[in-house]
């Protein structure tokens, strides 16, 4: 105990009555780093670009602050997705700390990029400005390379091919 920088606090049970208040578990299990067209496309941190998912283009922004993929309501509607159930709710966090709750994926979309194919599981999220949102989850099964200066992205493909995604640059 002497070493410890901190003291060891004695653990209780909870009786009954303080159980019941506490409040539910609201961490966030998620994070998305959340941002208009504009500023992503003026920002040097961050890759976007259009791409195809499932055929239909797709304002995308590759995102290393999310720790999954996600994919916009609007959009799913408009290429009429069909969404499959999470078996637990998803809180993801955004910047502005505001806790978003989701129970939607979309599987196996197609991601195309430099005319090859990447599958990804796509999360559900109201958000408005990206159409998806492609995070950790995705670049790292993909052996991304994000260069946020050069504003592309390198992946290697399912033949272990390096292919190169170059992202919208600023004018």
């Amino acid at each position: 105990m002497t070493d410890c920088p901190e003291p060891v606090k004695q653990r209780t049970r909870p009786n009954a009555s303080t159980a019941q208040a506490q409040p539910k578990e609201t961490k966030p299990n998620a994070h998305v780093f959340a941002v208009t067209q504009e500023e992503a496309d003026d920002a040097n941190e961050v890759v976007a670009g259009t791409i195809l998912i499932n055929t239909n283009p797709a304002y995308v922004l590759f995102d290393c602050g999310a720790t999954h993929s996600f994919i916009s309501k609007r959009f799913t509607k408009k290429i009429w997705l069909i969404s499959e159930k999470l078996t637990e709710t998803l809180r993801v966090a955004s910047p502005t700390n505001k806790i978003i709750e989701t129970l939607k994926i979309h599987r196996k979309c197609k991601i195309c990029v430099c005319e090859q194919i990447f599958d990804a599981d796509l999360v559900e999220l109201n958000m408005m400005e990206f159409d998806v949102i492609l995070g950790m989850d995705w670049l790292s099964r993909n052996h991304a390379v994000v260069s946020c200066r050069d504003k592309n992205v390198k992946l290697q493909t399912p033949n272990h091919e390096e292919i190169a995604f170059q992202g919208k640059t600023k004018m």
